[in-house]
């Protein structure tokens, strides 16, 4: 069946309308796609700088922490007297009390000449320098609890940081029928007194 051109017409109108709106729709679609996608980037880039932001942050809050705690750890140690040099009249004089306030037996030591000091896993530092005076004490005891109390004195008390490198024990031979209270054993020790340089204070 054959329509007449002319009967048509009047659709051209409403049929370009149809076109231009399908058109426009098909635009406004794109365009609201390109925006959102924008939007959804705009997101993601806007979540990942925040994110790092909070990971700055929480990193800036730890290392703050981290310095105080060295701050707090370095003050207690220069007020112990740990930070400088070592200060063998003072170890001497500490020996001496603890023998004397624990009443503890014969004490002979000696400690020998200051050297570097060298552990595994400790590397020296540009800013900072670890000293150690190795302690050698030979010692008789009433019971083993003695040598307990002199070592956790010596670590509360002396101005140095304590390392207990060995200690040995023996019985001592009591024979013979002895008065009074006398001495059972016998301890050898080798003890590091570690002491640190600041090496910019020292400068200052």
């Amino acid at each position: 069946m054959k329509i007449p051109g002319a009967s048509l017409r009047p659709l051209y109108v409403p049929l370009a309308t149809a076109v231009g709106l399908i058109a426009i729709g098909i635009a406004v679609v794109m365009v609201a796609n390109h925006y959102l996608d924008r939007a959804r980037l705009a997101s993601r880039t806007a979540l990942a700088d925040r994110q790092a932001v909070q990971n700055k942050l929480s990193r800036a809050t730890e290392e703050a922490r981290e310095i105080s705690e060295k701050l707090v750890d370095y003050r207690r140690l220069l007020a112990r007297g740990v930070i400088g040099d070592e200060h063998r009249l003072d170890w001497v004089e500490t020996i001496g009390h603890i023998k004397t306030d624990r009443r503890l037996f014969d004490i002979k030591y000696q400690i020998e000449p200051q050297r570097a000091l060298e552990l595994p896993g400790l590397t020296q530092s540009p800013e900072v320098e670890f000293r150690v005076s190795p302690l050698k004490v030979d010692m008789q005891l009433l019971h083993e609890g003695d040598l307990l109390t002199f070592l956790d004195d010596l670590s509360r008390n002396l101005k140095s940081l304590v390392l207990v490198r060995e200690c040995s024990m023996q019985r001592l031979d009591r024979s013979t029928v002895e008065k009074g209270v006398v001495p059972r054993l016998r301890a050898a020790c080798t003890i590091d007194l570690v002491t640190i340089r600041d090496k910019q204070l020292k400068s200052t």
